[in-house]
């Protein structure tokens, strides 16, 4: 583990591939159709679509949002010993569950552009790692994420750059402060899993074949980790290993 941490504190982001078991993936493809399927109370509010689709299927779904909170299979996904032991080595002893969600990338499937997690978190301090579970394999021609090794180190930058999902305007980094000639694409087997920092600049492609790219990201912090945002009550961060030490933080 100890190289794992080293790799993570210098790039910012690791690859473990492979980590979790077939069965494990296959749990996940099943949940992830029932959902779309309407056979779950999974909340239609937290299943979006691609741009231009008008109702749920395999075929539209762009992501499924706030995974760990409506399911109890991708909570308990949450809980995996083996992804729990790398995290452990990264953050530390106390880890809370702070989101998820499922990324479909389904065929045609947008890309998404430059950004730092860290930048839409409220939280203090920004100690934020990933863990991104391939459901799919993962190729460069199916939407693979990109990142820009050790960009971790340089804090949040300002996302100033409208960017159009449909109708929606997100934004981005402009892409004027990416160095391009850096990045690296994360290709994964599925059940093979990379972790990265909140402040790792990653986008991911297209896709351009014919199967979908679904990959779940679990977001875990530190004990420590405390809630900024004064306008909005804190969410329940469940304690997963250790203790829930943000009140008697420094």
């Amino acid at each position: 583990m100890t190289d794992l941490a080293d790799r993570y504190e210098r790039d910012g982001c690791l690859v473990v591939d492979p980590l979790l078991s077939t069965e494990t993936i296959e749990r996940l493809r099943q949940r992830t159709g029932e959902i779309v399927e309407g056979q779950t109370g999974f909340p239609a509010e937290s299943i979006e679509l691609e741009p231009g689709a008008v109702s749920a299927s395999l075929a539209t779904v762009r992501k499924l949002n706030d995974c760990t909170l409506y399911d109890d299979v991708f909570r308990a996904h949450a809980d995996h010993p083996d992804i729990l032991d790398i995290v452990e080595s990264l953050i530390g002893p106390d880890i809370k569950l702070f989101d998820a969600q499922m990324f479909m990338k389904p065929p045609g499937g947008i890309e998404k552009t430059y950004h730092q997690d860290s930048a839409y978190f409220p939280l203090d301090p920004q100690e934020v790692v990933t863990c991104w579970t391939a459901v799919d394999d993962v190729t460069i021609e199916n939407g693979c994420m990109y990142v820009i090794p050790g960009s971790h180190r340089s804090g949040i930058l300002d996302h100033d750059q409208p960017w159009m999902v449909g109708g929606r305007e997100d934004m981005q980094v402009p892409d004027t402060l990416i160095p391009w000639e850096q990045e690296v694409p994360l290709t994964l087997s599925a059940g093979g899993c990379s972790f990265h920092h909140g402040i790792l600049l990653h986008r991911s492609g297209a896709n351009t074949t014919s199967m979908s790219r679904r990959g779940l990201a679990v977001h875990y912090i530190p004990g420590s980790v405390r809630w900024t945002d004064e306008k909005n009550p804190a969410p329940e961060f469940p304690v997963l290993r250790g203790r829930d030490t943000a009140a008697t933080a420094g």
